[in-house]
């Protein structure tokens, strides 16, 4: 193999490289704005219930850790 063949195989491989980050990338904004739509949809309402329950002195209706990393992750992205 010549040099020329060298550096078109490298200008392939770079450009298969390329298209898996941008790939990820795609993916990665998919979910991003998933999350944001799925936040202001339902985020307020999220909050509101939250915040009667804690106004009428009520324990949340489930204290389980799937719970609780459900409200992290909610307040994460509201927050």
């Amino acid at each position: 193999m010549d040099a020329l063949e060298l550096l078109q195989q490298l200008g392939l491989n770079i450009v298969w490289i390329f298209k898996i980050y941008v790939k990820f990338a795609l993916i990665t904004l998919v979910i991003y704005f998933v999350a944001e739509w799925y936040i202001v949809r339902y985020g307020v309402e999220l909050e509101d219930q939250l915040d009667a329950q804690l106004a009428a002195n009520e324990r949340p209706a489930s204290n389980s850790t799937l719970s609780k990393v459900f409200r992290f992750i909610v307040n994460f992205f509201i927050i």
